[in-house]
């Protein structure tokens, strides 16, 4: 899914924001990151999808946009294990907003900022909208390059190095 490389980056420009990511989670496509705009938002990203928790994961079970505005305000049972992993970065603010093609989880859209922040009634509707698109464009690719790839390497888990 090439042309998926620079999908963060289309959220960094619409957002005042200071880093994105696109993640495909769960059981249909398996959990992968497809782009990232920087290096801290590959690394909040790979948290989340090693320890299964933080605000994509409850994006995604909610089907609802998850706006931590304050990092550091979060109780403390609240992604005990992320917001621990997450302190090292310095980030402010979590973003997470689901990807759904209908009924079919694809995945989450993350964003975060260096500093405490807050998203506006519009630009929430904006990130939803964008998610929804991006979806839907996630799902035809992975589909198309599924049907198109031999059939032992269509599925492999992001774990799994090949070995030549």
């Amino acid at each position: 899914m090439d042309s998926l490389d620079c999908t963060a980056d289309l959220f960094l420009q619409t957002f005042r924001v200071t880093g994105a990511s696109v993640s495909t989670m769960g059981d249909v496509l398996g959990s992968a990151t497809l782009s990232t705009s920087n290096e801290v938002a590959a690394r909040i990203d790979e948290i989340q999808l090693d320890l299964r928790e933080g605000p994509c994961w409850d994006a995604l079970a909610t089907r609802k946009p998850v706006l931590t505005e304050n990092v550091t305000a979060l109780p403390a049972h609240r992604w005990s294990a992320f917001k621990d992993a997450v302190s090292r970065e310095q980030v402010g603010a979590l973003f997470a907003f689901p990807m759904f093609v209908g009924p079919t989880p694809i995945g989450a859209v993350d964003m975060y900022a260096s500093t405490p922040a807050g998203f506006t009634p519009m630009q929430v509707r904006q990130a939803v909208v964008l998610a929804d698109l991006l979806a839907k464009q996630v799902l035809r690719l992975s589909l198309a390059s599924a049907t198109d790839a031999p059939k032992e390497a269509r599925w492999r888990s992001r774990r799994i190095e090949e070995r030549p």
